[in-house]
């Protein structure tokens, strides 16, 4: 079956891909220059958009031939406080179930389709919403996912750090002009929210909720283990 590895890089170390030689490697590169094409093929963007801007560059670009299986990871993958696997095999033994698979699932609920507001109280890009590094948005995260979702629920299985592997058949289930009008969005500016939006909507993207109850059990066991260390201390 053919596969591909999709890798969203801006200056990290990618030595670590030319393992995975049985997939057919494309870095999405928007830092500085690499010179071994040897391993795999290189296309350079300017830095926009987050890693959802590579992935949806990928798909509109090569809708119609897109590979049977497809891996997208980011540069760098041993980071991610298990929010990806670090090795991309792991991810085709949890395809077949969905045609969709991430390393574990979170939930959205309630509390995050107010993301504007809450983002202002996150530790991880307060600093950077109050600097003005993320552009804002007229249109918030529910009335985003509305848009493309009209019936979209009020709970919903995401994935985590843009890091997962589709299916081709599941991608084809939108449109190209679906794809294209997310990428000219995400196109508009270095670090959009609509990028932070689209690395929590990927799951329904392609799997309209079904690892929901999968989802429920991975944020409790997510809760017990975050317990468990807390005793410790």
């Amino acid at each position: 079956m053919d596969k591909s590895l999709i890798i969203a890089r801006y200056d990290e170390d990618i030595e670590w891909v030319k393992k995975y030689n049985d997939f057919k490697i494309t870095i999405y590169n928007k830092g500085n220059k690499l010179e071994d094409e040897s391993f795999y093929k290189i296309i350079n963007l300017e830095n926009k958009g987050r890693e959802s801007h590579s992935w949806l560059y990928h798909i509109v670009n090569n809708y119609y031939q897109l590979d049977e299986i497809n891996v997208f990871l980011q540069g760098k993958i041993d980071d991610l406080d298990c929010m990806a696997f670090s090795n991309p095999n792991d991810y085709l033994e949890k395809i077949n179930k969905y045609g969709f698979a991430a390393s574990r699932y979170g939930l959205l609920g309630p509390f995050h389709w107010d993301w504007n507001v809450n983002i202002e109280k996150d530790i991880r890009y307060k600093r950077q919403w109050e600097n003005n590094e993320i552009s804002r948005s007229s249109i918030g995260f529910r009335n985003f996912s509305k848009k493309l979702f009209p019936d979209i629920p009020l709970f919903v299985a995401t994935s985590y750090s843009g890091c997962f592997a589709v299916k081709k058949d599941m991608i084809l289930l939108q449109s190209i002009g679906f794809y294209e009008e997310l990428l000219d969005i995400l196109s508009k500016n270095k670090n959009p929210i609509e990028g932070h939006y689209m690395e929590r909507l990927w799951c329904y993207i392609f799997t309209k909720n079904k690892p929901l109850i999968d989802s429920i059990f991975d944020v409790i066991h997510t809760k017990i283990e975050r317990t468990k260390i807390l005793k410790f201390f």
